[in-house]
């Protein structure tokens, strides 16, 4: 998609029907195809052609939420931000660091919790702990790394050996 497109203009005269050709693959592929030519549209039109660079900013885009303006911010910004997803909410509320299960107020809880320099790291970390070890339904806390610093530590899969076969690897995501 970025060697067709490069630049907010080209996003922003787009073929919809191109669009999701292209990310068909993602699911939701209309809805998407419909906001990547209107985050182009507006990008152009509002910002000069810039990806604006606040949180403010970004979430005014279509199909930017919290979640997107964060990871954006800290992965081509530098800026430092936490990215709540199904993953990292479920692993705050397993570490004991929240309780809450709207993606906001988890937000805020842990950024009181954790230095703010290590935000997008640790979103990055925890969304793949999540993917790989600490699954929704019977996690392996039999293989996990984190298992002597976990309170909800056996709540899943204890035996070892099993508990690796449950571990996913990249090319399970791939």
């Amino acid at each position: 998609m970025f060697k067709k497109y490069k630049s907010a203009k080209d996003f922003a005269s787009a073929k919809p029907k191109e669009l999701e050709a292209i990310i068909r693959s993602t699911g939701f592929f209309r809805s998407k195809a419909k906001n990547i030519k209107g985050l182009g549209e507006r990008i152009a039109r509002e910002f000069g052609g810039k990806v604006p660079s606040t949180l403010e900013e970004l979430i005014t885009l279509p199909g930017v939420g919290r979640k997107t303006a964060n990871v954006v911010l800290g992965h081509a910004f530098g800026i430092p931000g936490i990215t709540v997803d199904t993953h990292f909410g479920r692993l705050s509320r397993r570490f004991g660091w929240s309780k809450e299960m709207d993606p906001v107020k988890v937000e805020f809880e842990v950024a009181g919790l954790i230095p703010e320099k290590e935000w997008t790291n640790l979103s990055q970390r925890m969304i793949w702990h999540g993917r790989r070890i600490c699954h929704s339904q019977r996690p392996a806390c039999g293989a996990c790394p984190l298992a002597q610093l976990c309170p909800s530590y056996g709540i899943g899969e204890m035996d070892k050996v099993k508990a690796l076969k449950r571990v996913k690897s990249d090319e399970d995501f791939r």
